[in-house]
């Protein structure tokens, strides 16, 4: 069983882990355009 705590730990490192790969992208994305 996951602990509060764990569970919105976890949930913060996933959205981290989303932010950062969607902020990759747009800066690959936007580096390839110019």
């Amino acid at each position: 069983m996951v602990t509060e705590i764990g569970f919105v730990s976890l949930l913060v490192a996933g959205f981290g882990a989303l932010a950062g790969g969607l902020v990759y992208l747009a800066v690959r994305i936007s580096r390839g355009r110019w």
